[in-house]
């Protein structure tokens, strides 16, 4: 999942777009056509489905991944193409948080049944350190 934030206002340009969103049937070859290449969000910034202008103190939050059909992360979603359109006037300022989902099941399921057990047992006041720390004390790796 991505959560991107506008920190300022921008004069001019500056969109985040999403070309091919809502687009009920894909198919990468269609994201050219007459010489536009539409993943080439910078010169054809007004061709794509979805753009959002920046505001400062505002979010957009989308999902990179579909789901597998049995609670886990899939594939890529492939509607989630983004880019940013070039900024005219002023300057743009975002920030960034990526999301993302350990993609070891056997850890997700470690995660979800130690959720559940903290929810039997009354929630995260009753607990002497946070619950995830413990879920995955012996899960870290160093880099």
């Amino acid at each position: 999942m991505t959560v991107l934030f506008y920190l300022n206002n921008v004069t001019g340009g500056g969109e985040t777009v999403f070309p091919v969103a809502d687009n009920r049937t894909y198919d990468e070859m269609s994201l050219i056509q007459d010489n536009v290449d539409l993943r080439d969000t910078r010169r054809h910034c007004d061709k794509g489905n979805l753009r959002v202008k920046p505001r400062q103190g505002t979010a957009v939050f989308w999902y990179n991944y579909l789901p597998d059909g049995q609670g886990w992360v899939g594939d890529v979603d492939d509607y989630s193409l983004h880019g940013g359109c070039l900024v005219t006037r002023g300057t743009k300022w975002i920030a960034n948080n990526w999301i993302n989902v350990d993609p070891s099941r056997a850890r997700q399921a470690l995660f979800q049944q130690e959720m559940a057990r903290l929810a039997r047992e009354g929630g995260a006041d009753s607990q002497p350190e946070w619950a995830l720390d413990r879920a995955y004390r012996d899960a870290r790796v160093e880099l």
